[in-house]
């Protein structure tokens, strides 16, 4: 009866593989499966469809079973040292191989752009974290800080830092960028405030701010490209940066 039982979880495990190298991607894969999937490389023999759902049960989704901490994973029964590693190393590998698809990017003209170069730099996170691009006056990339890091919720905006960073750099624009972990990327008031206090600040040094982007794991919200937020940027500034017309279109339903 064993032998039988070994026999069936090996046959269950092929077929998984099957699927998955056939499809070439998770579209048709219940969450379960995912994770049952990447199991079977820590955890070689035993059946791992139990411990997928006892995961996915206890942080409520697949993507809570990566964002948890490792100390937390090993609290789960049948989770050990190996499991938990390899849970915790698929986002930051996934960040990895994100960041490395958006390296041909040298120079940031629009909102799409700067997306696609800064939302890598973001997974991953679980708490806030701000983020600068300094860029020249043709918009190429000269550098790229993290500003700062803070809880699930708020991150202080240095501005120590963000001079510093500046200096030497000769950056004459610069996109901020910050992260709201929680899935929502409706800006609160300290945010508009803040951005408008950057921008006259860096115009005091002749550096323009092009914009702020608040990004989340499924959507983003241009400062730049929403007409409620007009008062933060000079008319200079919005001339250098602007969206396109869908963009627009899209942040005025927000």
């Amino acid at each position: 009866m064993p032998e039988k039982k070994e026999n069936a979880h090996e046959g269950h495990r092929k077929r998984l593989r099957d699927k998955f190298l056939h499809d070439g991607n998770f579209d048709a894969f219940p969450p379960h499966n995912v994770l049952e999937l990447l199991l079977f490389y820590s955890i070689p023999r035993a059946d791992t469809n139990e411990l997928a759902h006892r995961l996915i049960e206890t942080f409520g989704s697949l993507r809570g079973v990566f964002d948890a901490p490792y100390e937390s994973l090993l609290l789960v029964p049948g989770v050990g040292e190996q499991t938990a590693s390899l849970i915790k190393l698929i986002p930051s590998l996934t960040k990895v191989y994100l960041e490395e698809n958006a390296s041909d990017i040298r120079y940031l003209t629009s909102t799409e752009d700067a997306v696609r170069f800064l939302k890598p730099k973001f997974t991953a996170m679980a708490n806030e974290a701000l983020i600068m691009v300094s860029l020249n006056d043709a918009g190429k990339i000269l550098k790229t800080s993290l500003i700062s890091q803070g809880g699930a919720h708020f991150t202080e905006v240095d501005v120590r830092k963000i001079m510093g960073e500046l200096l030497g750099s000769r950056a004459t624009a610069v996109i901020i960028a910050h992260n709201h972990p929680g899935g929502v990327c409706a800006p609160s008031r300290a945010d508009h405030d803040m951005t408008a206090k950057l921008a006259r600040l860096l115009g005091s040094i002749e550096v323009t701010l092009l914009n702020h982007i608040i990004i989340t794991q499924d959507d983003y919200f241009s400062f730049a490209g929403n007409p409620k937020f007009a008062d933060c940027f000079l008319p200079p500034q919005r001339e250098r940066f602007c969206s396109s017309p869908e963009e627009i279109e899209k942040q005025k339903e927000r």
